[in-house]
């Protein structure tokens, strides 16, 4: 009989227990194995990141002055919040996201999104949640609650300032958070999503100086992720600093005259550059209506945002270089150029203007008043239309025979019309050189002797931006040479030191006559002493183009509740050394009013002649004491 106070355990089940023990001591000690000598050092590595962690430190931008050392664009201090994924458990993200969310105004779930994000990419590498710089006190609430947002760090972060932000905004631009876009094309050069990079103008063009080098500082923290010590420090290296060419006085008197008449309801809008036609240095750009760029750096609100892209004005667009327009009789340099480079006209050529309609195949074409008989000379101090109807087109009436077509399309691109200058700045518009093969391809129709007309005067398809019309014309100053106009003058490093100087750069010489380009200033001069151009007591020896262009539609209103197909005036002028024609003016200017004369006649006054002649004598420092010119 069995022992009533024994249990019989079976032989069986005691070897099912020993391979039990032996199969989890043969597991674990493989997983020990792979822990500790196959990915030991993956896992020393993990763990030592979770106590040392390696912080990126932004450098400081560089700031942009301009030619006279004005300070254009600094850096002013602020704060911005990062946040380490890895150092933020998924279980708290949610909460940290909300209590992030009401000290830096900023929704949760875009907080959310930009963590989740960086934590599918990277999530050792910090990522910006911030969208606008914190306040000192804010900041202080963050670090001070440290234990309440783990993987939170508070950073210094330059925020970047524009003194005169509607003045310069063409030109400089704005800087803004890097985006997703931007972050793919750019982290090879090592960027990161907390980084802050130039959005358009020079900010844009220039973002390779002005940057600088990320450093990086290691730092020792505990379990709450409170820093107790700095291991290491590699410190960023500041960017390089922008000189331009730009001169702040003659930018503030142009654009002072110019937001002036769009204030009055003079023009609606209105654009102005001026440069050293010797260098193609510009020493002026202006487009007004413009905007704010620091709205775009501390956050601009979508009421503000949609204002802007509503406003028919277009203040968001640099019309000095973005928008193209009718030249008007400013155009006629290209065709009197034309004509007189194909032996059609020469100085001598005589054109009898007794009526103020040429009558070709049924139409009229109309002058602005009946001149008599004019040579060329007269013809372009006048403007006159029939003239230059004669010199692009002919006139079949009396066998004259013009340059036609093509030759003005040579003549226009070999100035620069139809293409971009090159400058310096993003966003600039290509204006149209038009030819009979052009609008056969546009329209599919065949050129006609009226397009020749037109495009003779500059109406019609012709259409150039003011930044091309005043390169044109510089070179015409310059006795020949079409540069390149530029923005940048230099590269300063932070101590001071010149990395890079950008010189003038040639686009290319006319292929004319220079005793040609004599005529065209000769002309031009004699528009100001006849007074076509009227600047009464000129202290300087003004010469120049004026321009009145028909451009819109026949119906609704402008900005300013005016009707329609009003007409701009533009003025093109240089200022020679001495009262006569060669080529040795250093600053020329264009500039560009928008529905600015409602009709065309002989005692009509072009407001642009008015704002040169000021702007430029009072920024050449003449007065009234000064003897006048002949």
């Amino acid at each position: 009989m069995l022992d009533q106070g024994r249990v019989f355990v079976h032989p069986r089940r005691l070897t099912f227990v020993a391979i039990g023990i032996v199969v989890m001591f043969v597991v674990l000690s493989v997983r020990l194995w792979d822990l500790q000598v196959v990915h030991g050092a993956y896992y020393r590595s993990l763990a030592e990141q979770n106590r040392i962690v390696r912080i990126p430190v932004l450098p400081d931008r560089g700031v942009i002055y301009d030619r006279t050392g004005k300070l254009l664009a600094r850096n002013d201090p602020g704060f911005a919040v990062s946040v380490i994924p890895v150092d933020l458990p998924k279980a708290q993200e949610a909460d940290v996201a909300s209590r992030l969310a009401g000290v830096i105004g900023r929704g949760v779930d875009e907080i959310t999104k930009a963590i989740d994000d960086q934590r599918t990419r990277n999530p050792y590498e910090p990522v910006k949640v911030s969208d606008q710089p914190l306040t000192r006190d804010a900041a202080l609430l963050l670090v001070e609650r440290a234990e309440l947002y783990p993987g939170v760090s508070v950073a210094a972060d330059a925020l970047r300032y524009y003194p005169d932000p509607t003045l310069y905004s063409p030109i400089i631009g704005y800087v803004g958070d890097i985006n997703a876009e931007e972050y793919a094309a750019h982290k090879d050069d090592g960027y990161l999503l907390q980084d802050t990079i130039g959005k358009t103008g020079l900010e844009w063009e220039y973002e390779k100086y002005l940057r600088g080098t990320l450093g990086w500082r290691e730092v020792e923290r505990d379990a709450a992720q409170r820093e107790l010590r700095t291991l290491g420090l590699v410190p960023p290296k500041p960017g390089n600093d922008l000189v331009l060419t730009i001169d702040d006085k003659l930018q503030h008197l142009l654009a002072a005259e110019l937001a002036k008449g769009v204030q009055d309801g003079k023009w609606t809008a209105a654009a102005g550059v001026a440069e050293d036609p010797q260098t193609g240095e510009v020493l002026a750009l202006v487009s007004v209506p413009s905007f704010d760029n620091n709205a775009f750096v501390t956050g601009v609100s979508t009421a503000q945002m949609k204002a802007w892209n509503s406003d028919p004005r277009h203040p968001l667009v640099n019309k000095a270089i973005g928008d193209m327009y009718p030249p008007g009789s400013t155009f006629k340099l290209v065709t009197g150029l034309s004509a007189l480079s194909t032996g059609v006209a020469t100085r001598n050529t005589i054109v009898n203007v007794n009526s103020m309609v040429l009558s070709v195949d049924g139409y009229n074409f109309y002058d602005w008043r009946a001149h008599g008989p004019l040579d060329f000379i007269g013809g372009f101090a006048n403007s006159s239309d029939i003239y230059f109807y004669t010199l692009g087109g002919g006139n079949p009436n009396t066998g004259f025979k013009g340059a036609g077509p093509d030759a003005i399309a040579k003549y226009g691109r070999m100035l620069g019309f139809g293409a971009p200058t090159g400058i310096d700045l993003p966003g600039e518009a290509s204006g149209i050189m038009p030819d009979p093969s052009w609008k056969m391809e546009r329209f599919g129709e065949p050129w006609t002797i009226g397009n020749t007309y037109q495009e003779s005067i500059g109406q019609g398809y012709v259409a150039v931006t003011p930044i091309q019309l005043l390169n044109a014309y510089s070179a015409v100053a310059n006795g020949g040479t079409l540069y390149r106009p530029h923005l940048l003058k230099e590269v300063k490093a932070p101590d001071g030191t010149v990395v890079y100087q950008q010189g003038p750069e040639v686009i290319r010489k006319l292929d004319v006559n220079p005793k040609d380009l004599e005529l065209i200033r000769e002309g031009g001069r004699r528009a100001v002493t006849i007074y076509h151009a009227y600047m009464p007591d000129a202290k300087l020896p003004f010469a120049g183009k004026t321009g009145t262009a028909e451009f819109g539609v026949s119906s609704g209103a402008d900005a300013l509740g005016r009707q329609e197909l009003s007409f701009h005036n533009w003025f093109v002028s240089w200022v020679p050394d001495r009262a006569n024609y060669d080529p040795t003016a250093h600053i020329s200017m264009a500039i560009f009013l928008y529905d600015s004369s409602k009709s065309m006649c002989d005692v009509c006054l072009n407001p642009a002649v008015g704002i040169t002649q000021r702007v430029i004598e009072t920024y050449e420092g003449v007065s009234k004491a000064d003897a006048s010119l002949p």
